[in-house]
């Protein structure tokens, strides 16, 4: 599972990030949703795609598997994960979260998440 978005997401940042820096993440990932998925429990996978700060909870889409997108804020996340709490529709399957009603700055983004924290 990988997150769609627009062309230069999809063919530079995509390929980069994920299928090159993140090679061993998202193969660790694989391994951890197997073991969760081979077990008796009542499990969801929560699919979020990259990650920003946004002060409020938005418009944003649940989808079984994934959902076609490029960012989510993490305001959404969590409303997604409560929600699924409460409404239980993707139990023993993932659940991608995309938010649509906003996008972060991608320079700001950069910034706060990769510069900023270290």
């Amino acid at each position: 599972w990988r997150p769609t978005g627009a062309h230069f997401f999809n063919h530079v940042l995509d390929p980069l990030v994920n299928r090159r820096l993140g090679r061993t993440l998202h193969e660790d990932m694989r391994r951890m949703e197997a073991v969760i998925r081979q077990t008796d429990l009542d499990w969801t996978l929560v699919r979020p795609s990259g990650l920003f700060e946004h002060p409020v909870v938005t418009d944003y889409h649940a989808a079984e598997t994934s959902a076609d997108g490029v960012f989510t804020a993490r305001a959404d996340l969590a409303a997604s994960m409560l929600r699924e709490l409460e409404e239980r529709r993707y139990v023993r399957t993932a659940m991608g979260v995309i938010t649509t009603a906003v996008k972060p700055n991608i320079a700001k983004l950069i910034w706060h998440e990769g510069v900023k924290k270290k």
